[in-house]
């Protein structure tokens, strides 16, 4: 009987073995620089967002505490290109009883207030209409005054309120001529500021008053060193002016950087940079 004869199975040459190599090499070097860009753009992707959310945060945060100001009376305290010193609005309120004008108290409807936060007597003032002759407007006038105490109190007719013992420059007797129904408004004397952390990271920082200006607090960034934050100040005219009371309309430049260089494809390397302005009219201020 003859023995079955099994073929032989055809060898890999060196040949072919180098060129699977080489083909192997060249997909695993493509996947790769794949997943290194890929791991570039997701590590990049914090950076710019944070960037983009700090300028837009700045601009928004400046533009809504600037629109209430009134400089002409006297809420731009200080200014330069890079701070500004404002007299804050706070709360907005309604008296809901006449005076007590020798002690000083006012007591304002808690339904009918809406604040930023609650009146804190080591850092609010007062502005109070006083109508005076209700039959004439040439007495009517804003008062003035300092926040002495805050306590729970009701109003006459049952509902809760908050009375305030405040201090006006002229004595309580200015509180004479202020009826229910009169508008009350808070306000705090802040600083924003660009400002650089000890880590030589740039923001736009705010200090409050209490006695004397408190540590500067960051509240949005990252921002470009030295020229992350400007303000521009024009008059009723639309011309620059450097006189507080004469301010119109402040323009205000935001420019972000972010603190590490990023490295991505489809754009060169080094830190991320945005950039938003903004005008802002003040409260009475519109240009003719």
């Amino acid at each position: 009987m003859r023995a079955l004869s099994v073929p032989r199975g055809r060898g890999v040459t060196l040949v072919e073995t180098l060129v699977a190599t080489v083909l192997a090499g060249v997909v695993i070097a493509a996947v790769h620089a794949v997943l290194l860009g890929a791991q570039r753009f997701y590590r990049a992707q914090p950076q710019i967002l944070d960037v983009q959310r700090g300028v837009r945060t700045v601009a928004h945060l400046l533009a809504a505490e600037l629109r209430g100001l009134d400089a002409s009376d006297g809420d731009i305290v200080a200014m330069s290109d890079t701070a500004l010193t404002i007299k804050a609005p706070r709360a907005l309120a309604v008296v809901c009883a006449v005076p007590d004008v020798a002690s000083g108290r006012v007591i304002i409807a808690d339904r009918l207030t809406y604040a930023f936060r609650a009146v804190d007597p080591a850092r609010d003032s007062v502005l109070l209409f006083r109508d005076g002759d209700t039959l004439q407007d040439a007495d009517d006038r804003w008062i003035r005054a300092r926040v002495a105490a805050v306590a729970a109190a009701p109003c006459p007719d049952g509902s809760s309120g908050t009375r305030l013992t405040v201090a006006p420059a002229g004595g309580t007797a200015e509180l004479d001529g202020v009826v229910a129904g009169a508008p009350l408004r808070t306000f705090e004397p802040v600083r924003y500021r660009l400002y650089e952390d000890a880590s030589g990271t740039w923001w736009l920082g705010l200090q409050s008053y209490s006695g004397g200006w408190s540590a500067t607090t960051p509240l949005a960034g990252p921002l470009r060193p030295r020229d992350g934050l400007r303000f521009a100040y024009t008059d009723a005219g639309g011309v620059p002016t450097a006189v507080p009371t004469e301010v119109r309309r402040v323009v205000v430049s935001v420019r972000g950087r972010s603190l590490e260089a990023i490295d991505a494809a489809g754009r060169r390397s080094g830190p991320f940079l945005d950039s938003l302005s903004t005008s802002i009219t003040l409260r009475n201020g519109a240009h003719p």
